[in-house]
């Protein structure tokens, strides 16, 4: 191990190193104190286990000293504590009664537990299409019961979609960890490493983020002791995550960019529309999954409330804010609703500056292709590249459709930037194309015809109608009866005209298909898992 002599101010001796050269698994203290974390991870400089470096700057665990593996055990411990206590099997209990209805019957919270178990295998079974490693049966188990046990211990806001993918990662920095782990290593890290302790690691992990992030999944449905949540169809009130978002413009983003605030609320686009997906996945899903953990070890770096998260949205929308004023409505909407033009570690430097002008220049700006009307999009992450490159990738394999691994559908952002496009483009493109063939021939003419009718089905009565999927955003200000479901919500709220309705008009009810839920009991699964495996495919087509 290289030795450096540091001075008693503490500045190197040597001006070539600003700081003491921390090492991969070397626990050295100077390179394991607080302070040196917290300047490592803003500068993206953590060393592995960079599991541990989070858990320590979010004060989970003290940096590495006796203390270290006192608090460890003390962690793994009271997961063991809660995984007895939440798994009672209720016919142990004498004189309880399978139907009973009440609070306290074992067997109703049987019931609502394996009802939750289903609801979050749900989400889990979707978690990275791409990656093999959320394909694993046990991996998916372990992140069902890891976001069970923290839902049932934090009924307010209990479990919401979205907490998969906050999950996600930290398991995958966790396996890191233990698969680049040399065999040399200290006693200290050896029992930190410890496979059979991955799934309390990463409880442990998943508690200290959601200290500062499970404000932003409060909707202000309060579920019930056994943690079923309320059945009520009432409108929920403007939740913390919404306030959190207007405070962010009106307070932050009018003071740096006002020009950029008034053009987003010219084009109607309200901050919620896509901060909450940034605020719930910690940005997971706005930068490549290579850059994540270095933009939450900067995140990380100022403690587990997550203070100065706001930053990080002022960053990202001044980073493209040529191309948002550039933009009109439809084309600002596609850019916001995919992953960000700008990387993360200049999203990172830009977010120093707004916070310590004085203290941290402005870094250049990024490289970005000039805005048009052709080219508001850059093309290296563009909805059409991203379809290009899928058919590519499909040609060189020789096989047809949609790639292996990727789900159904596609993610919702290319979706939601694939019907911005539709909207703002085919309309054009068919009244040019109906200008320059004002006769076409017949065997042009039906499908020009059925050009026209797609042209016309996308057009909403509404230009400040989006088609969101309400379950991602959790159903915010929507009658829980719509979540799960694809509907037309309002970027900015009006009045809503009222529908005029003939003697010949009938109104149909929708028709919705109620899936029966299937109840698990602990004898019926096999092996020493105690949550039933649905088949992913079989998940998303029902």
């Amino acid at each position: 191990m290289e030795q450096n002599n540091i001075n008693g101010s503490g500045s190197p001796s040597s001006p070539s190193k600003p700081y003491i050269e921390a090492s991969d698994y070397d626990l050295q203290f100077p390179t394991w104190s607080m302070e040196y974390l917290k300047k490592a991870a803003v500068e993206h400089r953590l060393v592995r286990p960079r599991s541990l470096a989070w858990a320590i700057l979010l004060n989970a665990v003290p940096p590495p000293s006796e203390d270290i593996l006192i608090s460890i055990r003390g962690h793994r411990s009271f997961y063991d504590d809660l995984r007895k206590k939440m798994s009672m099997d209720p016919r142990g209990v004498i004189g309880d009664d399978p139907l009973s209805q009440r609070e306290e019957s074992a067997w109703k919270q049987h019931f609502c537990d394996n009802e939750l178990k289903a609801m979050i295998l749900q989400d889990v079974v979707r978690t990275f299409p791409d990656e093999a490693y959320f394909r694993d049966k046990d991996v998916q188990d372990l992140m069902v019961r890891v976001l069970f046990y923290w839902s049932r211990a934090h009924p307010c806001p209990g479990y919401r979609q979205g907490m998969h993918e906050v999950l996600a990662p930290l398991l995958l920095e966790l396996r890191a960890d233990r698969r680049c782990a040399p065999r040399s290593i200290s006693d200290t890290l050896r029992y930190y490493l410890q496979e059979d302790y991955l799934e309390h690691d990463s409880y442990m992990l998943f508690s200290a983020i959601m200290k500062g992030l499970e404000k932003f999944y409060w909707t202000g449905d309060v579920p019930s002791a056994s943690g079923r949540l309320p059945v009520s169809k009432t409108i929920h009130n403007q939740n913390e995550v919404i306030r959190y978002l207007d405070k962010v413009r009106e307070e932050y983003l009018m003071l740096f960019d006002p020009d950029l605030a008034t053009h987003l609320a010219e084009c109607g686009i309200s901050m919620e529309l896509f901060g909450i997906r940034w605020l719930r996945l910690l940005f997971g899903r706005e930068f490549p999954r290579s850059d994540v953990p270095h933009l939450w070890g900067f995140i990380f770096s100022d403690g587990p409330m997550l203070p100065n998260v706001h930053y990080i949205i002022l960053a990202m929308l001044i980073s493209i804010r040529s191309i948002l004023l550039a933009a009109d409505t439809a084309r600002a909407l596609c850019v916001l609703m995919r992953p960000s033009a700008a990387g993360a570690r200049h999203v990172c430097a830009l977010a120093l500056h707004l916070r310590a002008p004085h203290a941290h220049p402005a870094p250049r700006p990024p490289a970005h292709a000039p805005p048009s009307h052709d080219n508001i999009l850059d093309a290296s992450s563009s909805v059409y590249a991203f379809e290009q490159r899928a058919e590519e990738e499909a040609e060189s394999s020789g096989s047809e459709g949609v790639a292996e691994g990727v789900a159904e559908g596609g993610d919702v952002a290319h979706s939601l930037a694939a019907l911005a496009l539709l909207r703002a483009r085919l309309p054009a493109a068919v009244a040019a194309l109906r200008a320059a063939l004002p006769r076409p021939p017949p065997r042009a003419e039906l499908p020009l015809q059925q050009i026209v009718q797609l042209a016309a089905l996308l057009q909403c009565r509404n230009h400040a109608l989006i088609d969101v999927e309400t379950a991602l955003e959790a159903a915010e200000n929507q009658s829980t009866d719509a979540i799960g479901r694809k509907q037309l919500v309002p970027v900015v709220m009006g009045p809503k005209p009222k529908p005029q309705m003939n003697s010949k008009q009938v109104k149909i009810a929708k028709k919705v298909k109620e899936v029966p839920l299937k109840l698990f009991y602990q004898s019926e699964c096999d092996g020493a898992s105690d949550l039933p495996f649905l088949d992913p495919l079989g998940l998303r087509t029902e």
